[in-house]
């Protein structure tokens, strides 16, 4: 995958260019092209008469769409948008539109007024809407002309899925952007990533998620509620006609699908498909945070201390037409997360439910999520080896060669600030990821929904057998300390009262009409205003009792 802007730079022929005008026409002595316009037939051997021509420009061009457009056929077409950015009308019947393979689209008999433009689908097909070609995402020139002057000309590059090159605004200057338009405006700016999956999880959209189930579905789910169906979902007026659909949580949040049950929708379970990067879409139904903000400050705690993390979003979901209310969007912890946080993400992905560590014996208790052999677990063992030794400095030693204890520590640290009692403290809502780069394990939170309102642990009692071993070495403990007091300072310096305002005031609306919402609007604002009062105290709580050790 190309992670520079400068991997992206495209070609550009600045518009007009005559390199491609034909200043005679075909058997005509080499007499100069008219004044006045030439009969109609000509336009078929490539004689113009505007000086210049009419700018008539490539606006936008996408050549490895997987979910920017749903093409007439119901697939993703690659595409391309042309602009009259001229002041007069432009006659389509005389522009033309080639790619690399030489094969040439004529326009239809229609003009194109002054700021409008035209979408067409690069299918392979005939219509006037159609391009007899399709782009090639290894890198493609289009070449645009009226009359055979060519007006504007642009060398694609190899673009990653769903990224396009547009001018910003119409008309205007290249970039590429995750933000497509396609038959309609661009943006005065360009997106400020390339990562399509940058688009879900941000808090200036509410995503709507409509899934749809038949009878036999929903009775499924009724009786068996981990096990996928089929369905039919439509985000953001995307609509996938066939993919997986199935409950998500165990315990606490576990709801049924005639309550506000929590989803998993597999776009790509049943045929390869995929949303704005995503292949699975993961909806948290927040019936234990009253705030509908815990979950998005916790992981921006995380963040801040270098712990991977999981990103959210918000969406409004809706089960065959019924109302399901407002649900957190989360980040899946798949190939794709680790792909954003590791050089390889290749390594074993473990997930730890209630329960299980790394203790002896229970090394085939964790879940295999993703990986090159789920009945491996010697890399487990050779950790818990290490942890029913002697927490000495060799015991330490040895225990870095195999985790990367910093980033436990660091994460443990977290889950003390935030008072985060349902995590790794309590042995429960966590992955483990063999990173093959540094042989060595990290830690992943999850499941922060129950965070900021209760103190069942204090920062330094916790049953996480990584953590537990640490404390029991002096120099070991001094770390976590130096840990416990930075998270103390990062999290006064991230103001997360001011983002807990600003996210609340932005989502309160969909809060009380959530359909589906288990508690009253005054147990909402007791809670939330409990979430500020632990945010404003206990830092400076925890570097007092610091101080006092």
């Amino acid at each position: 995958m190309c992670l520079l802007l400068a991997c992206y730079l495209p070609t550009v022929t600045p518009e007009p260019d005559v390199l491609g005008t034909l200043a005679v026409a075909a058997d005509t002595g080499g007499a100069d092209a008219p004044e006045d316009p030439p009969p109609e037939d000509t336009a078929a051997i490539g004689v113009y008469v505007e000086d210049p021509p009419p700018r008539i420009v490539l606006n936008e061009a996408m050549s490895k769409n997987r979910s920017a457009l749903r093409g007439v056929d119901g697939g993703f077409p690659d595409w391309v948008e042309l602009y009259n950015a001229d002041e007069v009308p432009v006659p389509l019947a005389r522009v033309s539109l080639t790619d690399a393979s030489g094969r040439v689209w004529l326009g239809p008999d229609a003009d194109l007024a002054p700021g409008e433009r035209v979408l067409l689908y690069a299918d392979e097909g005939d219509g006037d809407d159609s391009v007899p070609f399709s782009l090639d995402a290894d890198g493609d020139t289009l070449t645009l002309a009226f009359e055979g002057a060519v007006t504007d000309r642009l060398s694609l590059g190899e673009l990653d899925a769903d990224v396009a090159w547009a001018r910003h605004p119409d008309g205007g200057e290249w970039a590429p952007t995750i933000a497509a338009t396609p038959d309609a405006p661009n943006p005065a700016t360009p997106s400020a990533t390339l990562d399509p999956t940058d688009t879900v999880f941000q808090l200036d959209t509410l995503h709507t998620v409509d899934i749809l189930l038949s009878d036999a579905s929903y009775a499924s789910l009724q009786a068996d509620r981990l096990t996928y169906v089929e369905g039919e979902v439509t985000v953001d007026g995307m609509y996938y006609a066939s993919v997986g659909v199935r409950l998500k949580a165990y315990v606490g949040s576990s709801r049924t699908i005639d309550q506000k049950a929590g989803f998993k929708v597999d776009l790509n379970h049943y045929v390869d498909q995929e949303w704005r990067g995503l292949e699975t879409l993961t909806l948290n139904n927040m019936v234990q945070d009253y705030t509908y903000v815990h979950e998005y400050l916790a992981y921006e705690l995380f963040r801040a201390m270098d712990v991977p993390t999981p990103r959210v979003g918000y969406a409004r979901v809706s089960v065959n037409g019924v109302d399901y209310g407002l649900y957190l969007f989360m980040e899946t912890l798949d190939h794709r997360f680790l792909e954003r946080w590791y050089a390889n993400p290749d390594g074993a992905l473990y997930e730890g439910a209630y329960g299980v560590d790394l203790i002896s014996g229970y090394e085939d208790s964790f879940d295999y999520d993703e990986g090159p052999d789920s009945t491996d677990r010697t890399d487990l063992t050779a950790v818990i080896d290490v942890l029913d030794g002697e927490a000495d400095d060799a015991g330490i030693a040895a225990l870095e060669e195999l985790v990367d204890l910093d980033e436990v520590l660091a994460n443990m640290a977290v889950e003390a600030l935030l008072l985060h009692w349902d995590g790794y403290t309590t042995r429960n809502n966590y992955r483990l990821y063999h990173d093959p780069t540094t042989d060595r394990f990290q830690i992943i939170p999850w499941g922060t929904d129950q965070t900021f309102l209760t103190l069942y642990y204090g920062p330094w009692s916790a049953y996480g057998n990584l953590f537990t071993f640490c404390l029991e070495n002096a120099d070991c403990a001094a770390r976590y300390d130096a840990l416990l007091w930075e998270t103390s300072e990062t999290m006064d310096a991230l103001d997360l009262a001011a983002q807990a305002d600003d996210l609340h005031g932005w989502l309160l609306p969909d809060i009380e009409t959530d359909a589906r919402r288990e508690f009253g609007l005054d147990s909402h604002t007791y809670y939330y205003d409990a979430t500020l009062s632990t945010i404003a105290t206990w830092p400076a709580s925890v570097r007092a009792q610091i101080e006092a050790r």
